[in-house]
């Protein structure tokens, strides 16, 4: 079975191509975190009903910023295709962990605010809603202000920004940091929560 993963587009200026990406870290997560489980890296020339069928959960993953940002036609094309994926998946109820761009995306699709910031770079400190408190990478200019009605803050940075939030009735989760890179799994309590929606998703027959 598979779990699908959106992927960084970008443009090769050498041979002018746009181009998808999708991080070596990927596969290694895969292998110690989602057992059983294949990443199936999404085509963006694919509508996302044609995969629907053979998996059980999605990834959107980070890079590119919010076309609200930065209007390039990468990240216009990347907001298109991953408002597709949100808006089917909850139909479905289909699991979906968001990463990073993913987290801001998922943010701003559900009413929140996003704000530029500072020291969101290198690693920072969060504090979960359990109390725990341990570090993250972070590789992202904007940061979530004010989280939309629907959402539920799970952690927190030390400005006070949202770490990671959950929707209040679909099984959504969202992660600022890269679960895939250095310092990104010190702690497991929200993708557990995650691996554990997909285990009850009961997935769609062909």
């Amino acid at each position: 079975m598979f779990i699908a993963i959106s992927q960084r587009l970008a443009t090769q200026e050498s041979y002018k191509e746009l181009r998808q990406i999708l991080a070596l870290e990927w596969g290694h997560l895969f292998k110690s975190e989602f057992k059983g489980f294949l990443p199936l890296p999404l085509c963006f020339e694919i509508p996302f009903s044609s995969y629907e069928s053979a998996i059980k959960a999605c990834i959107l993953s980070g890079g590119n910023d919010l076309s609200e940002f930065d209007e390039s036609i990468e990240n216009k094309m990347r907001d298109d295709y991953e408002r597709q994926i949100l808006k089917r998946c909850i139909e479905l109820k289909m699991p979906v962990l968001a990463i990073c761009r993913g987290a801001q995306f998922m943010a701003h699709f559900f009413g929140s605010t996003l704000k530029p910031c500072q020291n969101h770079i290198g690693s920072h400190l969060v504090r979960d809603i359990w109390g725990s408190e341990f570090r993250v990478n972070s590789f992202h200019r904007y940061a979530i202000a004010n989280l939309g009605a629907d959402l539920k803050c799970l952690a927190l940075a030390q400005d006070k920004t949202t770490e990671a939030f959950k929707h209040k009735n679909l099984p959504f989760y969202a992660l600022m940091w890269h679960i895939e890179r250095e310092n990104g799994l010190n702690d497991t309590r929200i993708l557990n929560q995650f691996k554990h929606e997909i285990l009850n998703f009961k997935g769609l027959q062909k």
